[in-house]
């Protein structure tokens, strides 16, 4: 790595603004090619209480949304220091131009995507890139036997990461790389253009201490994440009044994430023949399968894509009669008691959720003499180990299954993130998010809960209990009390025509020559899936682009 203390300007060739999991990758595909490439850090290997303030943001009146800094990290590494490791490609029917759906469609395909997709599962250390249970051979292929039809089908699969910290996994490889210098603390204000507006002439950025930078690169990419990249084009003035990149008005807008929730209870006719905990392969990864809607149901329901698959009920029910979800339970009930202020708010807090309480209860004390030696056990794979258990699912001894769904948010331009009155104290404007769902969102959400369970009473493998009412109160519950769960998509969306995106199929800037943009606020739609595989292998498309001009 080249050394350097706070110098006032740099030149370079390759500028990458961020470093999270888009932009260290794009940098390890430039890694030793020669090319002098600097990475701008907005932070350090560890976060600061200051640093995060820079994310603060304001949640619009009549929108819902977690506070902005919530689900983000601004140091080396980004928010792959907290994911959970969960790996999931997109689908082919994503990239399609879907006629029922507004403004749908890639302009390019999921094809164009597999060897980087390949190499997104190597960077994010999910082992071999097979997503498909057909392809491992021996196993079989649904969770449920003879469940699968032409309307569902249980074969998609989705893997674990370890999971990765890409901060501290691939540090030492761009330390080693000779031709990558990392300016830690290094937080980018603005984007100056050119005097014709047609390309980045500098980039300026400015230290925790307040030394100013001012970086000159052939190519810049910004790589600062989905809400954080919009921020930056929109923060950037000069001979672009509305922002670089912005033309149409197209920069912020179209902000997207996912419904999800709990929606239905299964109890099956013979629950010991399903493929319920999660499974391993030769490899040691983890992985699972999932219940996905086909394409063409999809299309003669008109909605967007989804999946659902057995979960965990929600922490306070005591319905998944397990000793060691109960215990864990109590103690952060305990925990928030102890927190209360008062004794008559505690003793309120307790006589309130009495009969729930007692449930709990019942269900530790049953269960004492296996309850440690279980909970060690878990433990150690949970935590101890450097692959670890994703999560904890209830016995399937119980035969009640909670199905967990989790649906396509649609593109949507009136869902968008703004610059507000507000600043950060390097004076850059602080976004307001002004999410929002629509009737479409609802119906995508409400009918792959129909499917499965429409299915699962025509099969006569089991019963199922979905209650559809209960069901459309608790999504307008998740979108009036929202939480991205850093699902973070689409502000800075890709397409062909320039009026109806920001970048194009190489994810350069329309109408700029050198800027780039990587991660998911560059998707045009957000399908079903976690956006970390699918940014990390766009990421890796971008870089390898960079290197090979």
């Amino acid at each position: 790595m080249i050394n350097s203390s706070h110098e006032s300007a740099l030149e370079v060739d390759v500028c990458i603004i961020g470093s999270g999991p888009a932009a260290i990758s794009v940098a390890l595909r430039l890694a030793g090619t020669g090319r002098r490439v600097v990475i701008l850090c907005g932070g350090e290997k560890r976060e600061s209480p200051a640093d995060r303030d820079l994310y603060r943001g304001i949640v619009s009146s009549d929108s819902s949304h977690e506070p902005l800094e919530e689900n983000r990290r601004r140091q080396f590494g980004g928010t792959s220091v907290v994911w959970g490791g969960r790996c999931i490609p997109f689908d082919e029917v994503d990239f399609s131009d879907r006629r029922w759906i507004p403004d749908s469609g890639w302009p390019l395909t999921r094809s164009t995507l597999e060897k980087h997709l390949a190499r997104a599962t190597t960077l994010c250390e999910a082992g071999s890139a097979i997503y498909d249970v057909r392809q491992m051979g021996g196993l079989p292929r649904e969770i449920i036997p003879s469940f699968d039809d032409q309307t569902i089908v249980s074969w998609p699969l989705e893997r674990w990461s370890m999971p990765t910290d890409f901060g501290k996994r691939y540090r030492k490889d761009l330390e080693a790389a000779g031709n990558i210098q990392i300016l830690w603390g290094c937080h980018a204000t603005s984007l100056r253009l050119s005097r014709a507006g047609s390309s980045v002439s500098a980039v300026d950025a400015v230290y925790r201490d307040g030394t100013s930078v001012k970086i000159t690169a052939r190519r810049v990419v910004l790589a600062c994440g989905g809400l954080e990249n919009a921020r930056l084009l929109l923060a950037s003035r000069g001979v672009a009044q509305n922002g670089v990149g912005n033309h149409n008005d197209c920069v912020g807008r179209y902000y997207m994430s996912h419904l999800f929730g709990t929606s239905a209870v299964v109890r099956l006719e013979d629950p010991a023949r399903m493929i319920y905990e999660l499974e391993k392969d030769a490899e040691g990864v983890y992985f699972r399968r999932r219940f996905w809607v086909t394409p063409e149901e999809q299309e003669r329901r008109k909605i967007g894509n989804g999946i659902l698959f057995f979960f965990r009920p929600q922490s306070g029910s005591a319905l998944h009669r397990d000793s060691l979800f109960s215990a864990v339970y109590l103690t952060k009930y305990a925990a928030r008691v102890l927190g209360r202020p008062s004794a008559g708010a505690a003793r309120q807090m307790f006589g309130n959720d009495r009969k729930a309480l007692g449930k709990h209860l019942f269900a530790v004390g049953r269960d004492v003499p296996v309850l440690i030696p279980r909970a060690i056990s878990i433990f150690k794979s949970r935590f101890l180990q450097r692959r670890r258990l994703p999560f904890v699912l209830p016995p399937s001894s119980s035969n009640q299954f909670h199905v967990f769904f989790q649906t396509e948010h649609h593109p949507n331009p009136a869902s968008r993130v703004v610059l507000s009155d507000a600043v950060d104290r390097h004076g850059m404007p602080r976004l307001e998010v002004r999410i929002a769902f629509s009737e479409l969102d609802i119906h995508t959400a409400m009918e792959t809960n129909r499917v499965f369970a429409e299915r699962m009473r025509l099969s006569g493998l089991g019963k199922i209990d979905l209650d559809e009412e209960s069901l459309r109160s608790s999504i307008e519950t998740c979108r009036h009390s929202f939480n991205s769960n850093a699902h973070q998509v689409g502000t800075t969306r890709m397409s062909a025509d320039p009026a109806h995106g920001v970048v194009n199929a190489d994810c350069r800037v329309h109408g700029v020559d050198n800027l780039y943009l990587a991660g998911s606020s560059v998707f045009p739609t957000s399908g079903h899936a976690n956006p970390t595989l699918m940014l990390v292998a766009l990421a890796d498309r971008l870089g390898e682009h960079l290197a090979n001009e």
